[in-house]
């Protein structure tokens, strides 16, 4: 199997947000591909606007992964944008309230969510 068949991620066009859907797994192997991706994010769509980053499609999230929520969530902070990742539980939510980043990062249950809790 291929990085490529682990991980697969698109945008979807959003007036008020830019939203990058993600489905597979993200551990030291996909990490790479999914940085290309974050990296597309932050420089799409109006400087202000917020990342969304759907990960309700991916079923494992390794410290890899977590190190790019954190990296990506201080990049768009510091150039007055929001990173917000959108996961509806399983193991994603677990990777991130047993590290304690969510605490840190904003964690939505869905887009909806996302874009009316601000």
């Amino acid at each position: 199997m291929s990085t490529s068949d682990l991980l697969t991620a698109e945008f979807a066009d959003r007036d008020d947000a830019v939203l990058l859907h993600v489905r597979g797994e993200i551990d030291m192997g996909t990490a790479p591909a999914l940085r290309e991706h974050l990296e597309a994010a932050v420089t799409r769509g109006p400087a202000d606007a917020p990342v969304l980053l759907d990960l309700t499609k991916v079923g494992f999230l390794a410290s890899a992964g977590l190190a790019l929520l954190v990296e990506y969530h201080t990049r768009c902070r510091d150039s007055g944008r929001s990173l917000r990742v959108l996961t509806d539980g399983g193991a994603v939510l677990r990777a991130i309230q047993v590290s304690s980043l969510d605490n840190v990062l904003e964690v939505h249950p869905s887009i909806e969510a996302a874009l009316t809790e601000h």
